[in-house]
């Protein structure tokens, strides 16, 4: 017998020995799913944007510099899973 989580609604109780279809595929599939490089990428990206994009609370040059290197650093990731990475930066 497949042991169910019994707090789950109904809905979200699926029998793991049954195989599935439609949209609990999807889901499944979706959420087993390895990230691409650029989906990486672009999520460094927004991260690094978020935390050192706005200078206006940055009150010393060692700050600057650790968002200038943090902010590079995004986009060189971002142009390495594009393919279009300079010869400069190699």
């Amino acid at each position: 017998m497949a042991q169910q989580n019994l707090s789950a609604p109904e809905s979200a109780q699926i029998n793991v020995r049954q195989p599935l279809y439609g949209a609990a595929a999807v889901a499944v599939r979706d959420q087993l799913r390895e990230s691409s490089d650029l989906e990486v990428a672009i999520r460094v990206a927004q991260k690094m944007l978020a935390t050192y994009g706005d200078s206006s609370g940055l009150a010393d040059i060692f700050a600057y510099a650790q968002a200038h290197g943090a902010l590079s650093e995004s986009l060189r990731i971002l142009l390495r899973a594009l393919d279009a990475e300079t010869e400069a930066g190699q």
